[in-house]
């Protein structure tokens, strides 16, 4: 039986997360009396999100700041003071390790790893996406790799001395301008300081090769399993069925030659006027395109240029979303876990085959029906929003028997 005075702390980095703390308290409220509450890192995506209005159920929202990387000794004893002030913060939380559990959601190697070390007796669980987990578990040959000059003083000096988790930071040795094959993680494996780890991946069924005891499977959160929240939420806002496309600054990319992705998009814009008669077709603009819209035939979308993070955007909208697409963006993706009907167009472009093995790898596992590669065929909504709430692979069920293991610890004890 659960404690009557246990709380569940929900550590989270970007508000891009919120809606996944949101699916998490809905699905562990009952099992918390004592209360739900949110840990969140301040940024300059926070102030640029409207997302008060969606953490009223949550006893208590906490704010650290952001600890940012220092470049040299110089900069030595400002890092060491943010560090050390967050982690007082953080652990000067009334967190008990007897009934308390904390969850991390996202910024593992920020805020998260404060929280799990100013604690390190709660009971915790990580909650990491595949492709995040074989990052967070990822060796680096010295030979190959060093560290950066931040990496470095944070690893030898600042993280030992104020009581956090010791990260690494490599950059290769080889390429060292190469941001995209450095090596970010704590020193330690994630099941050598959580007590559960709950592994997500789109079909939910997937483990790391090497499995340990306390790893569960789960689909990704989706808003879907917040019941009848969105509907709530709307009300009458949403009066009609909105397909939403999603830009791209191809005239930055220029993984095509404008005028050649111009042709092809216009035609996917047809695609969707054509197969969605009496919608509200909305397009909403990449946050870097420069002009990209006044380039396409937008005839009879409009256009939301509100810069709102597409997370938040689907959890205010959920209710009123009929479809979502992008040529080759991620947030189509997101779209999918949240249980919408969502599709990717980039097959009905010519692009390389570099390219296409690279969107391959982004999209994953997906529905054959996510991927439109005939726009003379009709889109097919492929995606029951009940069956991904109440799924026994469902973000909700993970969650639910993350807990359970606690239950059975603590009754063993």
């Amino acid at each position: 039986m659960d404690d009557p005075a246990s709380r569940l702390w929900i550590v989270i980095s970007r508000p891009d997360r919120l809606p996944n703390a949101l699916v998490a308290a809905e699905a562990l409220r009952e099992r918390f009396p004592g209360g739900l509450y949110l840990l969140r890192e301040e940024s300059k995506w926070w102030e640029n999100a409207r997302w008060q209005e969606f953490v009223g159920d949550f006893a208590e929202v906490h704010a650290f700041p952001k600890v940012l990387t220092c470049r040299g000794l110089k900069d030595l004893p400002r890092l060491y003071r943010e560090n050390v002030n967050r982690q007082r913060g953080v652990g000067a939380l009334p967190i008990d390790p007897d009934t308390d559990v904390l969850l991390c959601l996202a910024g593992l190697l920020g805020l998260g790893n404060a929280a799990l070390s100013a604690h390190p007796d709660v009971y915790k669980i990580l909650c990491v996406s595949q492709k995040a987990y074989g990052e967070l578990t990822r060796t680096g040959d010295r030979a190959r790799y060093r560290f950066t000059t931040s990496g470095w003083l944070q690893n030898r000096f600042v993280e030992p001395m104020a009581g956090v988790e010791r990260t690494i930071h490599y950059k290769p040795r080889i390429n060292p301008g190469g941001d995209g094959v450095r090596l970010r993680r704590l020193q330690k494996n994630p099941e050598e300081i959580f007590d559960v780890i709950i592994f997500m991946s789109n079909s939910g069924g997937e483990l790391p090769a090497r499995a340990e005891h306390q790893i569960i499977p789960s689909r990704f959160p989706s808003i879907a399993e917040l019941r009848d929240f969105s509907a709530k939420f709307n009300g009458a806002r949403d009066r009609h069925r909105r397909v939403i496309f999603f830009g791209t600054p191809f005239l930055l990319v220029k993984n095509l030659e404008p005028v050649v992705y111009i042709e092809h998009l216009n035609r996917c814009l047809d695609y969707i006027r054509r197969n969605y008669p009496g919608r509200d077709l909305v397009y909403r603009p990449h946050p870097f395109e420069k002009g990209e819209a006044n380039r396409i035939n937008l005839a009879s979308f409009r256009i939301e240029d509100d810069r709102e993070v597409a997370d938040l955007y689907f959890l205010r909208h959920f209710a009123g979303i009929e479809a979502v697409y992008s040529v080759s963006s991620t947030v189509s993706r997101t779209a999918l876990n949240n249980g919408l009907n969502s599709y990717a167009l980039w097959r009905c472009f010519p692009f390389s085959e570099t390219q296409t093995k690279f969107f391959r790898k982004v999209m994953g596992d997906v529905p054959v029906e996510f991927e439109i590669t005939d726009l003379t065929k009709l889109p097919v909504a492929y995606q029951d929003r009940d069956a991904t709430a109440l799924g026994q692979n469902s973000f909700s069920n993970a969650l639910n028997r993350a807990v359970d293991l606690k239950t059975r610890v603590d009754a063993a004890v």
